[in-house]
């Protein structure tokens, strides 16, 4: 079943994907770290405008976001140490 509901929905999930990468760097807390997935959820305001099965889509999308965006700063970080 969850199967299907992510895929009558792959649209609308796309969509909410590519508008959270459009907002620029994910937020972070005080110290500079990426928020953790569930306050991402919450931050962006998903957790009141999708389903579990949606939710759970996003999730997963939400942490490759972020594995990403830590590997880009950590590749500018070794860039800039070896400068």
């Amino acid at each position: 079943m969850r199967h299907e509901v992510v895929l009558t929905n792959v649209y609308k999930l796309r969509r909410i994907v590519d508008w959270i990468r459009n907002q620029g760097r994910l937020p972070t807390d005080e110290f500079g770290q990426i928020l953790p997935v569930d306050d991402l959820m919450g931050w962006f305001g998903l957790n009141e405008c999708l389903t579990m099965d949606e939710q759970l889509y996003i999730e997963r999308e939400l942490k490759g976001i972020i594995e990403a965006e830590s590997t880009v700063l950590r590749l500018g970080q070794v860039r800039s140490d070896m400068s």
